[in-house]
């Protein structure tokens, strides 16, 4: 029994509707999340194979710009795009089962390990020409593998 005066609330029938408009708005929302998982796939592997090719040019040159060596701070560029691209892939982690996601990892590790060799090579500040041959197959790898995450993606949207 309610004692008088209380005031009872009744489940009213706009909280249903507010129910179902949430209900429809994530649906929407996941359904556009599914079309940024290929936009920012890609975004993140012209990034990657951008900045490979351009670790690359600096191998071809030792590591000199004008006659002066690259700067650490300037290597920082290629870190943050690692660390950026690892955060989407964090972001999007419940696509971890399709092939796309899988390779986009995989590419990942390909730059994360041709970036660590090239920089230890730029901090050697020596001349060696078969290191220098092998970062130029390590940049052929990543350029191999960001191929792979497209071929994927494409393979994906049929």
């Amino acid at each position: 029994m309610s004692s008088p005066g209380a005031t009872r609330i009744e489940p009213r029938a706009g909280f249903c509707r507010l129910a179902l408009l949430i209900v429809a708005l994530m649906a929407l929302a996941a359904g556009c999340y599914s079309s940024n998982y290929r936009r920012g796939i890609e975004a993140n592997v012209a990034l990657v194979s951008d900045l490979a090719d351009k670790l690359a040019d600096y191998c071809r040159t030792e590591f000199k710009l004008d006659s002066r060596p690259v700067s650490s701070e300037e290597m920082g560029e290629f870190y943050y795009a690692l660390k950026k691209a690892r955060s989407f892939a964090a972001m999007t982690a419940n696509s971890a089962d399709k092939p796309s996601y899988r390779r986009f990892e995989q590419l990942l590790a390909s730059y994360e390990s041709f970036l660590q060799a090239a920089d230890q090579y730029r901090l050697s500040a020596r001349t060696d020409p078969e290191a220098q041959k092998a970062l130029l197959q390590h940049h052929a790898e990543v350029t191999r593998q960001a191929q792979l995450v497209l071929d994927a993606i494409r393979a994906e949207a049929r």
